[in-house]
């Protein structure tokens, strides 16, 4: 019989190398409050259809590639060390990519909107002098639950601006109107959105709609399911997992970096994402109201997540 208690989430942080504590035992979720948010089994729209074996078709073992994209605050970060931890990719011994997997971007940049396909180059491949083709990058785009997700944008919110304060955020709602957002993805280039949600509803609709091949991974389950996504998407690709363990990543993806300060470990995200809790946490009754009638109702179901702001556990 499957544990939904909390054992289960003492065992996922075990086999991260975690050693947890009596006193933390009593701080964690239940493993109940994680499956009632995203379901029991993870998630990887695209894995079922052709994509996989028609790119491993179309490019030659060592010319293959994982690059990653994602919104901010998806985990983008942890998918790339998680894949090169894990995955391989055989190439020639004297390549400086030697048994490389992934790019730390796809080549029009790792937040990026789908729509720069083949229309942006990222600064990154020309400084590290890239030349694979752009085809031969098989994109891999992470996202967020949209609440969970809004709460990491109000902690973090890079170049996503939009009114709001520390006491009132979201703030999908300024005088009774949708409160505008805008990302700025560069000087030149700034998307407008109906508000903080239409960010997500907006960017996430052009990476499911794009024609290009990609897989798309919830970040919820880099953290319950660590080792079988890494483990499908290395396969998708054709790449070896590593002959040791398999080697999880549990302190924080994105280092001690400034403009990356408050990333969280892989404690702190079982203890925030596994909390159905703290899913909303800090909406207003007007954040609650608009974001369950605005939510992408067929993103969230592709993605398995909820429109409902809160959730039953039972």
């Amino acid at each position: 019989e499957e544990d939904f208690g909390k054992d289960r989430v003492v065992q996922i942080l075990h086999k991260a190398g975690v050693e947890v504590a009596a006193d933390m035992v009593d701080k964690l979720p239940p493993y109940s409050s994680a499956v009632a948010q995203y379901g029991s089994e993870p998630i990887i729209i695209g894995l079922d259809g052709d994509i996989c074996p028609n790119y491993r078709a179309r490019v030659p073992l060592d010319q293959r590639w994982v690059g990653v994209a994602g919104m901010m605050n998806t985990g983008t970060h942890l998918l790339y060390f998680l894949l090169g931890k894990n995955c391989h990719i055989p190439r020639p011994i004297k390549s400086k990519w030697h048994r490389l997997s992934t790019f730390f971007q796809v080549e029009w940049g790792k937040h990026a909107p789908a729509s720069w396909y083949k229309r942006h180059r990222s600064g990154m491949y020309d400084q590290l002098k890239i030349d694979v083709p752009v085809e031969n990058i098989l994109t891999v785009v992470t996202t967020k639950d949209p609440y969970h997700w809004m709460g990491s944008m109000c902690r973090k919110s890079y170049t996503t601006n939009w009114f709001h304060t520390e006491k009132n955020c979201p703030n999908l709602i300024k005088n009774g109107q949708p409160n505008p957002a805008r990302v700025r993805y560069s000087p030149e280039n700034i998307t407008h959105h109906e508000t903080l949600l239409g960010v997500w509803n907006d960017y996430y609709n052009g990476y499911v709609h794009a024609e290009f091949p990609k897989l798309l991974i919830r970040y919820e389950d880099l953290i319950f399911h660590q080792e079988y996504v890494v483990g499908q998407v290395c396969k998708c690709i054709g790449g070896t997992m590593s002959s040791d363990d398999f080697t999880p990543v549990k302190e924080s993806a994105k280092g001690n970096q400034p403009a990356h300060v408050g990333g969280s470990d892989l404690v702190q995200s079982v203890m925030r994402y596994g909390d159905a809790k703290k899913r909303a946490e800090g909406f207003s009754d007007v954040d609650r109201e608009y974001a369950e009638k605005a939510v992408d109702k067929d993103l969230v179901k592709m993605f398995g997540y909820k429109s409902e702001s809160r959730i039953d556990e039972n």
